[in-house]
């Protein structure tokens, strides 16, 4: 399945590394940030060599180190390096390094220091141009390196923030990689929640919007022309569109909305029919529960329940933060409160674009779901 592309997006994305920053790609799952990054690998701007690493299952500093460096070996430049520079040939002896080339292998002489090595490794490399390097997932390997979240485990959590910051503060460092830095958990709340915000306040934030009206269409044209469906009247398409949500068009609910539709689709009737049976596919949404029930402490998540509830009922139309404090209140939370909506902010689930003291589901589409699935 071909990728679709969005110019404007990669260009923001280039112009912002051009410009030396280091990057912060946040939002909920499946808005398109890993596309972004594997589009930005196959079609790399002039001078910038892009190293995509996944860190989802990382669990401490050492192993996040291992994964980087590990990546960077691994890369078509690197190998031409070991076979051209003696001083990098001299730095693979010495790190132990038995293999470069479609897969990194550590020899077994003794235990590696990957964070300093990753350090070394960076400081001394010689190439024509910068290294991007695109850790995807990282909020989640912080929370993993807090497990239970022991005093040790948040230093570990905390520790894993702050070298990544001296990484990008490191001048020698600086001048042959930029970090991006993209997950469907919100880094600042994770960092907040640690009390390590100032280990991430340099990152400049690139949000990935949802699809345009314009671009919405011409997935979804795209979708039914695979799907056989091109001649789909346009009403019926703008129908569709519009159950998906216009302020929230996200490809993966347009592709898996017009999968449902049948054959012979022709009328707004067969989409509402199609949405329905959209919503039962739990393995599509079951982590925008699933995320909250691991993260939150159950009082906690209760109160969050409380919260999605009233705002998914259709009668309300979101809910207002008198409506909110009082909940909080009923719940013994209400220190909580602002953390607990900055949370559902950041992770993609409630917006107050509108009006600040009211908050919506960003999606219908999810909205519909957590109403049917939920809370009730």
């Amino acid at each position: 399945m071909s990728t679709f592309l969005r110019p404007n997006l990669e260009d923001a994305f280039w112009r912002a590394l051009q410009s030396g920053s280091h990057l912060l790609i946040p939002g909920p799952r499946r808005i398109g940030k890993t596309t972004l990054l594997k589009q930005a690998l196959a079609r790399p701007s002039v001078g910038f060599f892009p190293v995509y690493v996944f860190v989802e299952s990382v669990d401490s500093v050492d192993e996040l180190y291992r994964k980087l460096l590990s990546a960077l070996l691994d890369q078509e430049f690197v190998g031409r390096l070991s076979r051209t520079s003696r001083r990098f040939s001299t730095w693979v002896k010495q790190i132990r390094i038995e293999e470069i080339g479609s897969k990194v292998r550590f020899g077994a002489s003794g235990p590696v220091d990957h964070l300093g090595e990753f350090v070394r490794f960076c400081r001394d490399l010689e190439l024509d141009g910068r290294i991007v390097l695109m850790v995807d997932e990282i909020p989640q390997a912080v929370e993993n390196t807090l497990g239970s979240k022991s005093e040790q485990e948040r230093r570990e959590a905390i520790r894993m923030l702050q070298t990544l910051r001296d990484c990008r503060h490191d001048p020698r460092l600086g001048e042959r990689i930029q970090f991006v830095f993209a997950g469907s958990i919100g880094l600042e709340n994770v960092a907040a929640s640690l009390g390590a915000s100032k280990h991430i306040n340099d990152l400049k934030t690139l949000r990935i919007p949802p699809l345009t009206p314009d671009e919405g269409r011409a997935f979804l044209d795209r979708e039914l022309t695979r799907l056989g469906l091109a001649d789909l009247p346009q009403e019926v398409r703008e129908h569709l569109l519009g159950r998906i949500g216009w302020d929230w068009l996200i490809p993966i609910f347009i592709r898996r909305l017009a999968e449902e539709l049948p054959p012979d689709a022709s009328t707004p009737d067969a989409v509402d029919q199609a949405f329905t049976m959209l919503l039962t596919h739990q393995n599509l949404f079951e982590h925008w529960y699933g995320r909250l029930r691991m993260t939150l402490e159950p009082r906690e998540l209760q109160l969050v329940k409380a919260v999605l509830g009233q705002a998914a009922d259709p009668r309300n139309n979101g809910i207002n933060s008198r409506s909110l404090t009082n909940l909080a209140v009923e719940h013994g939370l209400l220190e909580h409160q602002v953390n607990l909506i900055g949370i559902l902010k950041h992770d993609g689930y409630l917006n107050n674009q509108e009006a600040p003291a009211h908050y919506r589901f960003n999606s219908p589409v999810i909205r519909e779901w957590w109403w049917r699935n939920v809370a009730n």
